[in-house]
């Protein structure tokens, strides 16, 4: 039974509402980015937004593209062409519909979990990320960056 100090945590601390928030973060993002271009042709290819709005760019990269998923990378460009600040990593799941920030700094994921404990803060800390992931998006289109081909570096 659920206690009264465990609403908020269980709601999102369960598998259907981090599948929704992929779902979601899949629609912004194919609000921010028109998905066309990732190809595998376009594989390793940057391309850059620089909406009027403010003078830092926001760089796509393709990392990499099969049938059914794709990763990319955002950077920030606040300093100069030069220097690039990685932001985030996601991974686009195209028969699915999904979107989700890639872990690659951590190691939990890879590891036995030893109770259903971590189990629970593990999905609770991708919940809150893809919170925060789907905010940002948000953002992003709100401040007019949009990545589309003819943004190619």
């Amino acid at each position: 039974m659920i206690q009264p100090y465990q609403i908020n945590s269980v709601s999102k601390n369960n598998f259907l509402s981090l599948m929704s928030s992929y779902e979601q973060n899949f629609k912004d993002l194919s609000k921010l980015i028109c998905l066309d271009i990732i190809t595998q042709n376009n594989e390793l290819k940057k391309f850059v937004s620089l909406p009027n709005a403010t003078d830092k760019k926001l760089s796509l990269l393709i990392k990499s593209v099969t049938n059914h998923t794709s990763i990319i990378k955002f950077s920030y460009d606040f300093f100069s062409d030069d220097i690039c600040i990685n932001y985030v990593e996601l991974k686009i799941y195209f028969d699915s519909r999904q979107v989700e920030i890639m872990s690659t700094n951590d190691n939990r994921s890879s590891k036995i979990l030893s109770s259903i404990r971590e189990f629970h803060n593990l999905r609770l800390g991708k919940w809150y990320k893809n919170y925060f992931l789907s905010i940002w998006l948000k953002n992003c289109i709100k401040n007019g960056y949009s990545f589309d081909g003819q943004s190619e570096v």
